[in-house]
């Protein structure tokens, strides 16, 4: 008996004998082709895989690797164009000064909306705040991120916060990289798994 229960507690193994991670839910993660803050990327990716729940990243750049600020570099799981939030529990946009050309893309701010119209979790940092302000969902909200923001979020209707985090009931916003560890545990404690 003892055999048995020690058998099905064993993870299950990919070919090369790596442990097979088993998610409860995926989040979205839409990553400007360049310039991302990727020091609040890895922490947030991190932070939802330590409660089970995996990422999948999207750029408007498919076929080359996005590049991060300082080093990272890394091709995406898919293109931003067309993608949906149907089977997503939530939508993370990078910030960065690169996140500002998403500010600008139709598919990101079809995205932050499907997200609040589906009550599924938000979460942007730093510069990230102008997709969600560009979007309409910071209207009634608090929000945190790039200071320059602030008079925008305001003629939006939110309410701009000098925090380092701000969790508003499923949307979660950090005021830069500096907030990294803390903005993926406020992903971990809001998102739906």
């Amino acid at each position: 008996m003892a055999d048995k229960q020690t058998a099905e507690a064993e993870p299950q193994l990919d070919a090369d004998g790596i442990p097979i991670q088993t998610y409860i839910s995926t989040v979205l993660v839409v990553v400007p082709s360049k310039d991302f803050g990727e020091q609040a990327l890895r922490y947030a990716r991190s932070c939802l895989h330590n409660v089970h729940v995996g990422t999948r990243s999207v750029s408007t750049e498919y076929d080359e690797m996005v590049k991060g600020r300082l080093q990272d570099e890394f091709l995406v799981d898919g293109q931003l164009a067309g993608v949906s939030l149907d089977g997503y529990s939530g939508v993370i946009f990078a910030g960065g000064k690169g996140s500002l050309e998403l500010a600008e893309n139709a598919d990101a701010l079809r995205l932050a909306r499907e997200a609040q119209a589906s009550g599924k979790l938000i979460g942007a940092y730093g510069e990230a705040l102008a997709v969600l302000v560009r979007a309409g969902v910071v209207k009634g909200k608090k929000v945190t991120g790039a200071k320059r923001l602030a008079d925008d979020v305001k003629r939006a209707g939110g309410k701009y916060r000098t925090a380092q985090i701000v969790t508003c009931g499923k949307l979660v916003t950090a005021f830069d990289e500096s907030a990294g560890m803390r903005f993926g545990k406020a992903l971990a404690s809001v998102v739906e798994i």
